[in-house]
């Protein structure tokens, strides 16, 4: 049957009128209707109908945990009448939702759910990104989203560049569905002349119990004390309640005991200062007057108590408790001009006591809605709940206003149309679906690069079965002559708490291998990269494009052959190995590095030979890799010489003596790979049979002594801090006052302490730190006189991603040392597991990690099987989560890393705005501390720790680096004493290296570190 469009006459939503939507033809003819500019009806073009993801079903139904026949109503619209006059039932379409970042850490975990949630992912854009002119036209001609997210973010509403076009967008686009969240529940009240001001104390990480009103966008949502609904609050800031305006609606509140409200807090309402009535009414534009208005749901009424909720039809009911009947209230959804008022429920004294703070508000005439806190967060009760009720606001919005969202596509069936035409005036932008996702890409950011032409590699590998030989003895033998130059050792130390399985060693080897070191210009852009192979050979050239930009177009060029390596239990199969310093967040987002380090801001090994160790099985494999052929689609990427081969890829082809003939040089690569992996077997098989403890005779090799001062292990030469204790508190002080300001949640301070080292032998100093304190991400490198050594024994692991495709981050924060007694290490241990402070910590950078990885992962594949787990290592327990996600089919294994770098517990959140605070506090470059070390493996797998407690040697200095997370809750003399604890284990292992010591002291205490004490 035709289907003939039905109008609405509703005269209060003529503003917004036009042809309730049943067919295209519709759309197209009310288009044509005359509107003023800021009146336009608003018939959104959605792209394409996805089909399902997360709970969104292919029939575009919205699933409710109900079957089709049982679904909300909301669910349902009536896009028209028949030729006999009966309503024409319409299906839900996705929900197009665009997400304003404010630059925040956590806009991802947004879009996430929102993924999921609505069907569709959002896009997702910077405040600055776009003019309001452009974004005007994306909401009023292309009419390309239901609704607008305003996240979180640093700083102040008042503060245009923190707030970017958000405040505009709230003050101009009242027709326009929006949900602000924590500085965007802070814009909303701004933009109606509320004044925003310092909270009584800021609260970050920690959670408060949350009273509502029942307004719909917490329906099924229980309230008050003792409820169990506890809300994520991170913010500094909030909105001074008396100064509301009168078309501001206050709809939660936090309750009074979590508040800690204090008299002196301007504006401090009195008792019953809020919500004195019974109910409110707020009048939505066309009349759709969908909350509850004014009661507090679960209010303590004796035996009359309840709780307000919605049936199947979207009537409403007070749900009472025990065995009292419910009172049907009626359906709030008529579409009608009139007010609606709650009857027949009890009558509702007020619960609002001085104290409790907002934490929502809606505005009484248009759908505009935020929360304070952040619904967001792993940690946050009915976070998803509250998302969802947004979603169904936004369609019951738009099922009261005559127009509906066309059904047809703006890009049709055509996937991979460019979308750059329907924003006239915006330079770079591309919106793009990737499988059921759509992307907005910004100057390229995002989008894969052209790799260079492929290299196919073979892997030639032989194992030894159950052999039962220690790792440092076999890296001894192989690897550890003099000085262990141009050596790695990924060493899994220890696999207590489940650490790592596999350790991977190597060192210069066949024709592929490389050393590459890589240090950024001085604007950031334009770094030197330097490569040598085993031949000495050395090309260097100039990075236009950044580090990260090569990576990815190496990793994309050479593919290993899956036969190879499918049967191996370990993700490595050859590829580059070594570290990426701090510094090298000026390629992920930063604008710019205050400090330059002296040393390669990167240096990696191409390892084309290897030793893999299994810890479980006693296993031992040993792979080389060769070069089977090289493909002839020789293009013209960027970046590439004239013969079509990227710089270093000619580098090779020179090097190696394709000169002499490609084939005869392939056939001798096989050769020489084969002979070296049995050569090897041979030497680990009669290393076994010697039985010698190659690596105690090295650690007892060093000719250096120290003076040990019994008790306090004071040894010559000292260490020596960049900044003096008082200096380092003052430090502490000032992130905090940045933290009370708004500006970060948590700021992860550190710094650095040094020594001359003169002719110390490192390899048998880092064989004594991995015995003294073994860790499962351990790690040692040796890059010669062209980059440092370092001796790293981290327990942490920044970020891997496995063959299967899976993203994990495992994130620490929260530190105790041992007790000096199993009693005393059990009371530190309970301690930690129950810190606020810890916890606040922990959960910071857990929110941070899920949104690093929620950019790269599958939509609601992010999750947290594990959160604030107590490790125990040998100097210190750990509070450890653990955060895991799918990653994208469209996104390289390079871009993963890029979006998460660097690591977040060694920055803090916001990440990009804290980054810069601590560049102006901070005295110098980190380099390889705080940044990373691990593999990258051919087959699109790595794996990569945090450097923390790790000595780096260079130019006869050592140095070690340390810090702590700063917060609101920060102590600024614990934490100078935390950074000091944090030096304890490797500066130990020096002294011990260095005078076999037998000092003792008592580490039961949150206070000064026991190990050698640096001045």
């Amino acid at each position: 049957m035709a289907t003939v469009p039905s109008v609405s006459c509703n005269p209060s939503a003529s503003r917004f009128g036009g042809i309730r939507e049943g067919s295209v033809f519709a759309a197209k003819r009310a288009a044509s209707i005359c509107w003023p500019r800021t009146c336009k009806p608003w018939p959104l073009v959605l792209w394409k109908q996805s089909e399902a993801i997360g709970s969104f079903s292919r029939c575009n139904r919205w699933r409710t945990g109900r079957s089709s026949s049982e679904s909300h109503s909301c669910c349902r619209s009536k896009g028209g009448r028949d030729d006999d006059g009966k309503d024409v039932e319409l299906e839900q379409q996705p929900i197009r939702t665009l997400i304003l970042d404010n630059y925040d850490s956590y806009t991802y975990n947004l879009f996430q759910l929102l993924s999921v949630i609505n069907g569709v992912a959002p896009i997702v854009l910077k405040n600055d990104e776009i003019t309001f002119d452009e974004l005007r036209h994306l909401l009023y001609e292309e009419r390309a989203f239901h609704n607008v997210v305003i996240s979180p973010g640093p700083g102040t509403p008042t503060r245009p560049k923190d707030i970017g076009i958000c405040m505009q967008l709230l003050k101009e686009c009242a027709d326009i569905p929006i949900l602000g969240v924590c500085l965007g529940h802070q814009a909303l009240g701004c933009a109606h002349g509320a004044e925003v001001v310092h909270a009584p104390e800021p609260i970050h990480g920690r959670l408060s119990e949350i009273q509502h009103n029942g307004h719909p966008l917490f329906r099924d949502i229980p309230s008050g004390a003792g409820s169990g609904f506890k809300v994520v609050r991170y913010h500094s800031l909030v909105i001074d309640a008396i100064s509301m305006p009168e078309d501001l609606i206050p709809t939660a509140w936090t309750v009074v005991s979590d508040s800690n409200y204090v008299s002196s807090f301007k504006g401090a309402p009195s008792a019953g200062s809020f919500l004195e009535s019974s109910a409110w009414s707020c009048n939505f534009l066309g009349g759709n007057s969908s909350t509850l208005d004014g009661v507090w749901m679960q209010s303590h009424l004796g035996e009359d108590q309840g709780m307000v909720m919605h049936n199947e039809d979207g009537s409403l009911v007070w749900r009472r408790q025990g065995s009292l009947p419910d009172l049907v209230v009626g359906n709030v959804f008529d579409g009608s001009n009139n007010q609606s008022w709650l009857t027949e429920l009890p009558s509702v004294p007020s619960v609002k006591k001085e104290g409790a703070l907002l934490m929502a508000m809606s505005h009484r005439h248009r759908p505009h809605h935020a929360v304070q806190f952040h619904p967001e967060s792993v940690a946050t009760a009915y976070g998803r709940q509250i998302l969802e009720n947004f979603s169904k606001i936004t369609q019951e919005y738009w099922q009261q206003q005559p127009w509906q969202p066309a059904k047809e596509t703006y890009l049709g069936n055509d996937k991979n149309k460019d979308f750059s035409a329907a924003v006239p005036n915006v330079a770079g932008i591309n919106m793009q679906w990737a499988d059921d996702r759509v992307e907005l890409s910004v100057n390229g950011v995002g989008q894969s690069t052209s790799a260079a032409p492929n290299i196919a590699l073979r892997i030639h590998s032989q194992k030894l079965s159950g052999f039962a030989v220690k790792a440092e003895n076999i890296f001894c033998e192989l690897f550890g002559s003099g000085a262990a130059e141009d050596t790695f050792w990924l060493d899994s130390s220890t696999r207590d708490q489940g650490g790592a399985r596999f350790s991977y060693m190597g060192g210069k080897g066949g024709p592929l291998w490389r050393r590459l070191t890589y240090s950024i210009g001085e604007t950031g852009a334009g770094g030197i990269l330097r490569i040598e192979d085993s031949a000495g050979h050395v090309k260097q050239n100039v990075l236009e494009e950044g580090f990260f930009d090569f990576l990815n177009k190496e990793l994309e060029s050479r593919p290993c052959l899956e036969a190879d390596y499918e049967d191996f239990p370990f993700d490595f199969c050859g590829g580059y190995v070594g570290y990426l310093g701090y510094e090298l967040k000026v390629e992920c987002g930063v604008q710019s590095n205050s400090h330059k380090s002296s040393l390669p801001d990167a240096a990696l090994f191409l390892a084309d030979r290897a030793v893999v160790i299994d810890h479980v099985n006693d296993d031992i494999y040993v792979l080389a890799l060769f070069q089977e052929s090289l493909s002839t689609h020789l293009g013209t990427v960027k970046g590439q010489s004239g013969t079509g081969l990227s710089m270093e890829h000619e580098s090779q082809m020179h090097c190696n003596g394709f000169h002499r003939g490609l084939q005869t040089q392939l056939e001798s690569d096989k050769e020489a790979a084969e002979l070296w992996t049995s050569m090897t077997i041979q030497r680990i098989t009669a290393l076994g049979q010697r039985g010698i403890d190659l690596a105690a005779e090295r650690r007892q090799s060093s000719r250096f002594t120290s003076s040990i001062n019994t008790g306090k292990e004071v040894y010559i030469p000292p260490f020596t801090t960049e900044k003096s204790k008082a200096t380092y508190i003052s430090d502490v002080t000032k992130c905090k006052s940045y933290i009370r300001d708004g500006e970060s949640y948590e700021v992860c301070l550190t710094t650095q302490l040094r020594r001359k080292t003169n002719d110390l032998d490192t390899f048998g100093l880092y064989l004594t730190l991995r015995k003294m304190n073994p860790a499962p991400y351990a790690s040692w490198l040796h890059f010669g006189n062209h980059g440092p050594c370092v001796c790293c024994s981290s327990p942490e692991r920044f970020l891997q991603l496995d063959r299967s495709g899976t993203l994990e981050a495992k994130p620490i924060k929260g530190t105790l040392p041992r007790g000096s007694s199993q009693v005393e290490d059990e009371r530190l241990r309970y301690e930690l597991q129950h810190s606020e402070k810890d916890h606040a910590e922990n959960l910071m950078i857990v929110d941070l990690l899920r949104n690093d990885l929620g950019r790269v992962s599958v939509p609601g594949s992010v999750h947290v099987p594990s959160l604030m787990a107590v490790e125990s290592y040998t100097t210190v327990h750990t509070l450890v989560s653990t955060v895991r996600g799918a990653k994208r089919d469209d996104i390289t294994p390079i871009k993963c890393i890029q979006a998460a770098f660097p690591g977040g517990s060694m920055t803090g959140a916001p990440k990009l705005r804290t980054m810069e605070i601590l560049d102006s506090i901070e005295s110098g470059p980190r380099g390889v501390y705080s940044g990373t070390v691990g593999f990258l493996s051919f087959n699109s797998s790595f794996d990569l720790n945090i450097v923390i407690r790790t000595l780096v040697f260079s130019e006869g200095e050592v140095s070690i680096g340390a810090g702590g997370a700063v917060t609101a809750l920060s102590n600024p003399d614990a934490e100078y004493e935390e950074m000091l604890l944090k030096t304890r284990a490797p500066i130990r292992a020096m002294a011990k290296f260095e005078g076999d010591y037998g000092a003792t002291n008592g580490q039961g205490q949150r206070g000064p570190a026991a190990s050698a004490v640096p001045t």
